[in-house]
């Protein structure tokens, strides 16, 4: 019941406070009402608080006259709707609706008093309006150039403006604006990396991370100029493997680039170009064909467009010079003769313009060396039987053969080192007399005479070489003998200086000469007079110095180390003890009371002499003494 009784006390209250509705405000009453009827449906239209029910309101109370009692009630009403009416158009305003809140404030009456406050608003409402465009301009100019601190630092300017729209929803869109612009620059810097890097993988990369930049992102711009700059240089990649024709090559980056750039279609021409490329390699009619076909897919409007017209032209030739060098082929297959030259003048329809002009040229250069040899193997095989006689007449008859063949065949190279052999042959006959009765003259040690004889064979003789070797080995004969003499006469003079001085000449001797065995005795010899007239001097650094004349390897060069040893060790004595000395030291020593060691003593009392015997110590040089 308290209910009840409190929800109907409730709307009558409602209904005594609310001004009743009446048919007197419509259009038509309206004509012909009064002032205080026109202010009351004023009245209810300013309820709707809407710009157009305030707008209405206004209209109808706005034309009473100045002297009307109800003016100054009037216009305060007109007043309170105008202030209600640009709040409204503030409202607008701060929600970044300017147009909008321009064009309410525009519609209040201007012949009121707010007039000035009004054109006031928009100009505050425009110029902060710049500002903000200013500010956001300047901050995507920054993000453009990748100023990203720049960026945030212009944003604060967002917060200064006396405008919701600009310091709060602007404000977090650019922030946001910001971040994104970061992210997609650092995807675009992995691009930049790749592109650097260099190689087909790498501009392919830089390719699709380019295109995951958006149309509405800072960075779009640079990631467009980016994937143009890859794709050119795919581009210019693939221009020069098509050149190469590196078919396969073509075919692998074809395959490799995503179906949403830009050179896709290019990528689809590259891939029948290199499909086209594969088979006309086959080098066959019908592979040719296939090539041509897949050529035809390709648009006048494609980059590639030239160059297929290019090898559709040489692949046609091709086709049909192939039909030639095919038929050739067939002809030249019995390998006689006539089969050969008919293939010959087959082949020599492939014009030096055409792709196999180069193989037909092989073919024939091969079919011409079969005729030739087919032509000139009789002469060969006619000058092997002449010469099997092995006699100067069968040989000069081969030669007379094998000069049949020109020196423009096939087998010209062979008959040319079968004629130098034979020649050679017959030289050989011719001089080798000359030759063994050089030898002959050399091992009766008449070496001059053997030198003489040997070089009368001519340097261009077949035995010139082995003649030549022989005159070395006799030279060396003569000279080692010279040095010999040499030697033996200066050793006759028996002193020390002149033993040392045979030594040194008769070492000189090449132990592959005959007298190398008479010099080494020589030498053996000599050492031991040398060691001998040592050990006969008054003086013993006299007889160290003669001594060290003694060569190694020779017989007496062991004793003649020992002795210098001694002589060494008596000129230089240990320190005596200190004590009284009883007689006067003897510094007078005679060599002659030396002793010789004892394995040493037979050499002494046995006289030496040049023509003594003596064998060559192990250690003896053997090339030289």
């Amino acid at each position: 019941m308290v209910l009840f009784f409190g929800g109907v006390g409730f709307a009558a209250t409602a209904m005594l406070l609310r001004l009743p509705t009446n048919n007197s405000c419509n259009n038509l009453s309206l004509l012909f009402s009064s002032a205080t009827n026109r202010l009351y449906c004023a009245q209810l239209r300013a309820e709707e608080d809407t710009v157009e029910g305030f707008l209405a309101a206004i209209d109808l109370i706005s034309n009473l006259p100045e002297d009307h009692p109800l003016i100054s009630e009037v216009d305060r009403y007109i007043t309170t709707w105008s202030d209600r009416i640009l709040a409204i158009a503030q409202e607008k305003y701060h929600q970044g609706e300017l147009e909008e809140a321009i064009a309410i404030a525009e519609k209040i009456p201007t012949r009121e008093a707010n007039e000035a406050l009004i054109s006031q608003k928009i100009e505050e409402w425009q110029s902060v309006w710049e500002e903000g465009e200013s500010i956001v301009a300047d901050i995507e100019e920054k993000l453009r150039r990748g100023q990203w601190n720049q960026a945030f630092l212009a944003t604060v300017q967002l917060l200064e403006l006396d405008n919701a729209y600009w310091s709060s929803t602007q404000y977090d869109e650019m922030v946001q604006t910001i971040t994104l612009a970061q992210e997609e620059s650092s995807e675009l810097d992995e691009a930049f990396a790749s592109i650097n890097r260099g190689g087909i993988d790498n501009l392919i990369k830089t390719i699709e991370i380019a295109s995951r930049i958006s149309k509405s992102s800072f960075s779009y711009d640079r990631a467009t100029e980016l994937a143009r700059d890859a794709e050119g240089q795919i581009i210019d990649i693939v221009k020069d493997l098509i050149d190469d024709r590196n078919w396969a090559e073509v075919s692998t980056i074809a395959r490799q680039i995503p179906r949403s750039s830009p050179i896709r279609d290019k990528a689809d021409d590259w891939s029948n170009l290199a499909s086209a490329g594969r088979n006309a390699n086959l080098n066959t009619v019908s592979g040719l064909n296939l090539a041509i076909s897949q050529l035809d897919k390709i648009s006048s409007s494609s980059g590639v467009y030239a160059e297929t017209r290019k090898l559709k032209n040489r692949w046609t030739l091709q086709k049909e010079d192939l039909i030639y060098l095919t038929e050739a082929k067939d002809l030249a297959k019995p390998g006689n003769v006539d089969s050969l030259q008919q293939a010959i003048a087959r082949a020599e329809f492939i014009s030096n313009e055409n792709p196999l002009h180069s193989e037909a040229q092989q073919e024939i250069r091969k079919w011409r060396r079969e005729i030739q040899v087919k032509e000139d193997q009789p002469y060969l095989n006619r000058a092997r039987e002449l010469a099997s006689r092995n006699t100067v007449s069968g040989w000069q008859e081969a030669i007379a053969q094998a000069q049949m063949i020109e020196a423009n065949r096939a087998l010209h190279s062979e008959a040319r080192n079968l004629i130098a052999q034979w020649r050679g042959n017959i030289q050989r006959v011719e001089d080798q007399p000359t030759l063994d009765r050089a030898i002959s003259l050399g091992s009766q040690n008449r070496y001059q005479e053997a030198i003489n004889v040997a070089s009368a064979i001519g340097s261009n003789r077949s035995l010139h070489s082995d003649a030549q070797s022989r005159i070395r080995t006799w030279r060396r004969e003569i000279t080692a003998r010279q040095n010999f003499n040499e030697a033996s006469q200066i050793a006759q003079n028996r002193d020390a200086q002149s033993l040392s001085r045979a030594i040194t000449i008769a070492r000189r001797i090449p132990s592959s000469t005959d007298v190398s065995a008479q010099g080494r005795n020589a030498v053996n010899s000599w050492s031991e007079q040398l060691l001998a007239i040592a050990r006969r001097t008054n003086s013993l650094q006299e007889a160290i110095n003669i001594a060290d004349m003694i060569p190694s390897g020779t017989s007496a060069y062991n004793a003649a180390r020992r002795d210098i040893q001694q002589w060494r060790a008596r000129l230089a004595p240990p320190p005596a003890p200190r004590r009284t000395p009883t007689n006067p030291p003897n510094n007078n020593v005679d060599p002659r009371n030396i002793t010789p060691p004892n394995n040493d003593s037979d050499q002494e009392s046995t006289p030496i002499t040049p023509d003594t015997e003596i064998s060559p110590e192990p250690t003896l040089e053997q090339t030289s003494f």
